[in-house]
């Protein structure tokens, strides 16, 4: 097959973690973030209502899988921590 001499577009995959002990709420902001150009898969990992094992407790509960492409590799990883830190599966304490 024909190579490319520069990359076509670059991904940054991860499962994001809980960050404290509670319950998962609502996984609407996880649907929501599906429409955004680039991201190819926000998976659900939990249920509304499930409880989650933050740090403090143990070895963290994954969240969501997510999977996002960008034009270069800095871009995507950085599209990926944007989108972690909005907080896309709330855990209540």
């Amino acid at each position: 097959p024909v190579v490319p001499k520069q990359p076509l577009s670059a991904v940054a995959y991860c499962y994001v973690n809980a960050p404290v002990s509670g319950k998962a709420n609502d996984l609407s902001k996880l649907e929501a973030v599906l429409k955004r150009s680039g991201v190819v898969w926000a998976k659900p990992l939990v249920k509304p209502g499930t409880e989650v094992v933050g740090p403090e407790k143990g070895l963290p509960t994954w969240l969501c899988d997510l999977f996002v492409t960008r034009p270069t590799a800095k871009e995507a990883l950085d599209f990926l921590h944007a989108l972690e830190a909005e907080d896309l599966v709330p855990v209540s304490i």
